[in-house]
């Protein structure tokens, strides 16, 4: 009964406001919904699809709608991480975080793209940092950031992030960031 009495309320401001506040008000409805994005189902401008997750050590596949067919594996987190070198230093109130992966190319053709841009971490405090191009002791960051790999072939590197003293890795996620597709995650104990 609530329903009907609603919906006949709803037709009559409609008519009564006209044909321009009934697509506002068609548009703010469709906003305010309670419904969820399906995995695998489109929803606004972009197919959601479940994203692999498993512990720090865990290899996981990562694809995207370009072709990209990955086993992504994070082999450890080293935190803190110290700076390569004299110049490498983190800002104050921060330290280094190296994210040690192992990228494989599953597809046919080859893969290249950058880790920095693909990776990024969650911390404690809930907020997502991006990658920090300085490098970390005894753990290159590929070709600064670039992965080249033919079919088949695999790369380990690092990607280091400035984290603020006091927070720790909770999660790392990798996938592309141009093409949508699945990110992975790994959650950090």
């Amino acid at each position: 009964m609530m329903r009907h009495a609603t919906s006949y309320r709803s037709r009559t401001t409609l008519r009564v406001l006209g044909p321009g506040a009934a697509i506002a008000a068609a548009l703010a409805l469709a906003a305010c919904s309670s419904s969820q994005p399906q995995p695998g189902k489109a929803h606004g401008f972009r197919a959601f699809s479940r994203s692999p997750s498993a512990h720090v050590g865990a290899t996981l596949g990562v694809s995207d709608s370009s072709g990209t067919k990955l086993d992504v594996t994070v082999e450890k987190v080293i935190d803190p991480a110290s700076g390569a070198n004299q110049y490498s230093n983190p800002a104050s109130g921060k330290h280094f975080v190296g994210v040690k992966l192992r990228v494989r190319n599953k597809a046919a053709t080859s893969y290249q793209n950058n880790a920095n841009n693909e990776t990024t971490i969650v911390l404690s405090s809930g907020k997502t940092r991006h990658a920090d191009y300085n490098p970390i002791a005894s753990c290159g960051n590929f070709d600064n950031g670039q992965i080249k790999l033919a079919s088949g072939a695999s790369k380990t590197g690092c990607v280091t992030f400035q984290v603020p003293n006091g927070q720790k890795v909770t999660k790392i996620l990798y996938g592309n960031t141009v093409f949508p597709g699945n990110t992975a995650q790994w959650r950090v104990s």
